[in-house]
């Protein structure tokens, strides 16, 4: 239940983030807010960990003096300290970027629940690239699974003529973007602390998103600085909320609860911008959201097969 809560924590201020975007989309370019929102991130995680750091090195110099003890630096380039290859940090840190960055993009330009229709499909490319990326062995029940997901995509862009708009693109870029970040942490988490993946993730993500920035660059009000700083908290939330979900349950049992978020960014767009979703984007959705659900479980399924000391071979 614990999980749960997390996740649908993470359901709702992501509503709250999106619809922010969009009202700031209306005068400020989706480039300057991934930026700030990145920038603003960044100092978060970096005080947060600071303030860790301190706290541990001050309870271990309780013990032992020479380990983080008065005298030893705790300085903020400590933190950054790792034995993790620093390319597929860098790596990380710039599909992060390109998400965030052709996310906020699609979120100005789409309705609401139809570019979170899309955004689902990530769980489809995590499929796709487990193989590649980590060496995963996909079976075929998931790989039919994921076709199956993607044909509920192809329902849900509507390729037909006139119908068709290439901005639909956009989210399944960051999509696609997202989940080779995702794919990447998992990879790295063998070699360094979780936070400091984050950290260097958002490092990278600030720098990253700063060049397209400049170039449509205005200097928000203070209502609109307000509504970006409420933004990136929301957003830095949101990434917790979804670490703390997955840790304190089974993903089979917490990833259902995500699908919440399409439920209150449908009602956002429809009672605050007046979007009213398409039944052929609705329809895909379902199709999209069934097939991921049916790989959460047959993934939770393998991991308990293979974590018996008498595991035969994967159920997939």
């Amino acid at each position: 239940m614990a999980g749960a809560l997390w996740m649908l924590t993470s359901a709702a201020v992501a509503t709250v983030m999106s619809v922010g975007v969009k009202f700031l989309g209306a005068e400020i370019a989706a480039t300057q807010i991934a930026f700030l929102r990145c920038l603003v991130g960044f100092f978060l995680v970096l005080g947060l960990m600071q303030a860790g750091a301190w706290r541990a090195g001050r309870h271990a110099g309780k013990a032992d003096p020479s380990n983080g003890g008065p005298g030893q630096s705790l300085g903020p380039l400590s933190l950054f300290r790792t034995d993790a290859p620093k390319r597929l940090l860098l790596l990380r840190g710039l599909l992060a970027a390109v998400a965030i960055n052709c996310g906020y993009y699609s979120i100005t330009k789409i309705p609401l629940a139809t570019v979170t229709i899309l955004f689902f499909t990530t769980p489809l490319f995590i499929t796709l690239l487990a193989g590649p990326l980590l060496g995963e062995q996909v079976g075929w029940r998931r790989w039919a699974a994921t076709l199956t997901g993607f044909l509920g995509a192809i329902l849900a862009l509507d390729p037909r003529p006139g119908n068709f708009e290439a901005v639909m693109i956009v989210p399944l870029i960051s999509s696609i973007a997202f989940a080779g970040a995702l794919l990447l942490g998992k990879r790295l988490s063998a070699q360094a602390a979780s936070g400091t993946i984050l950290l260097y993730t958002m490092a990278v993500t600030t720098v990253g998103s700063l060049p397209p920035a400049l170039f449509t660059w205005v200097w928000p009000s203070a209502s609109q600085t307000a509504l970006l700083l409420l933004v990136s908290v929301v957003a830095t939330l949101r990434t917790y909320a979804d670490v703390r979900a997955y840790a304190c349950g089974e993903a089979s049992f917490v990833a259902p609860f995500s699908y919440l978020r399409l439920i209150f960014m449908g009602l956002a767009g429809y009672y605050i911008f007046f979007e009213v979703p398409e039944m052929q984007a609705m329809a895909g959705g379902a199709v999209i959201i069934g097939s991921s659900l049916y790989i959460a479980q047959r993934e939770a399924l393998r991991k308990r097969r293979l974590s018996r000391p008498t595991a035969g071979p994967s159920p997939d």
